[in-house]
């Protein structure tokens, strides 16, 4: 498990050197792709696989202060999706939820993965998390966590951003060379994370501007929140079986709590509810206590 021959530790034009957990990072070479992961792995014999999959707008640093807890008791695979982070790819792909969820169990099924244990998403990433586990036809993933998933639409504020709504202007070069250089003079991206409801610290907020300075990661978000179809996701629902816990905040501005009860008890009637007091990005904000509740949910499975 984990290998593959074209796999190699990245430089420092490809991840950062001072990157969370770089000294875990892996570029690895797939089609048109060359990701970016993280993986996690003691050499013990029969331990469980999570997968953690960010949301839109993320990369696998938002991860990282729950890395510690979570590899105590099960090997880890952290992704860059498409267009994010530092994963890079040589052709404009679709982003949509099925076509990178099939990359996805492309490099899955390289690396030599069969079964995974628990795969956990947090916003997009988790409605992603819901796609990966109908497509995989329920019998590789035992359990899915989402966490504040992206299954309502999003609000105001995150869609002055990151709204695909006018995609064939707001894509090209040109506008996110702009939005680039507009994140760098203003407090535009710190504006976005304090719209989360969630109290970043000044290195998590490093992290976020950093990788947003990237042209192709703010395109990279932008269409995957256009490829994103949420109505289409629901219409598979009742094809998920895969034991799943959803994870909310109360004080979720981005996710708004009722709303997705709602849609919850319509789409996902079997699934279990755990609500905390915190915003959009409380993983980060409170990794001990949502790693805990994880761990927990993966011991009841």
């Amino acid at each position: 498990m984990f290998n593959h021959k074209n796999s190699f530790s990245p430089n420092e034009n490809q991840v950062p050197t001072d990157w969370p957990y770089r000294e875990n990072s892996k570029m690895i070479s797939v089609d048109d792709f060359l990701w970016h992961v993280q993986i996690f792995k003691k050499n013990r014999q029969n331990r469980p696989l999570f997968l953690l999959i960010h949301g839109t707008g993320g990369a696998v640093h938002s991860w990282h202060e729950m890395v510690e807890v979570l590899h105590n008791e099960a090997d880890l695979i952290l992704v860059d999706l498409p267009g994010h982070g530092f994963t890079q790819e040589s052709h404009n792909n679709d982003y949509s939820l099925s076509r990178i969820s099939s990359l996805l169990k492309r490099l899955l099924a390289i690396l030599n993965i069969n079964i995974i244990n628990l795969v956990i998403g947090h916003s997009a990433g988790a409605a992603l998390a819901i796609e990966l586990s109908i497509k995989n036809n329920l019998q590789q993933i035992t359990g899915l966590i989402g966490i504040n998933p992206s299954l309502v639409p999003p609000p105001v504020s995150y869609n002055l951003l990151l709204n695909p709504w006018v995609s064939p202007l707001v894509a090209s070069t040109g506008f996110t060379s702009i939005l680039s250089f507009v994140t760098q003079k203003t407090p535009l991206i710190e504006n976005l994370l304090t719209s989360t409801g969630s109290q970043l610290n000044s290195n998590q907020k490093k992290l976020y501007k950093k990788i947003f300075l990237q042209d192709k990661h703010l395109k990279g978000a932008i269409k995957f929140m256009a490829s994103t179809d949420l109505f289409y996701l629901l219409s598979k629902s009742k094809h998920l079986k895969t034991n799943t816990t959803f994870i909310i905040g109360k004080e979720d501005p981005w996710v708004k709590v009722n709303p997705l009860k709602k849609i919850i008890a319509q789409n996902f009637p079997n699934s279990k509810i755990i609500e905390n007091t915190g915003g959009h990005l409380m993983h980060e904000t409170c990794p001990k206590k949502i790693s805990a509740q994880i761990l927990t949910v993966f011991n009841d499975l």
